[in-house]
């Protein structure tokens, strides 16, 4: 049906979108922590987290390994962490 085909183009662009965003602020995260500033994980957690991101941009099939991390590491109240777990919501539903 073209309809749900519609549909599935919407949630897939608004799903990169979103991806490209926490991307940024996962660089910047690094960034700050390459200064001795960052305040959420480590470079090596965001560095994997970023390829993550990357990778589900690149394929639906794709499983992150970021949230059972964040989940069972990362402070609750973690504003980046809360936007990866957005994401891997919506990178969910996409099908």
């Amino acid at each position: 049906m073209v309809f749900n085909e519609s549909r599935r183009i919407n949630k897939t662009l608004t799903f990169i979108n979103e991806a490209e965003e926490v991307k940024k602020k996962l660089s910047a995260e690094i960034k700050a922590h390459s200064e001795g500033v960052g305040k959420e994980g480590t470079i090596h957690q965001l560095e994997l987290f970023y390829n993550d991101v990357e990778k589900m941009i690149e394929s639906q099939s794709h499983i992150p390994s970021y949230p059972r991390v964040i989940v069972d590491t990362w402070d609750f109240n973690s504003e980046l962490g809360n936007q990866l777990l957005a994401l891997f919501e919506a990178y969910k539903n996409l099908n």
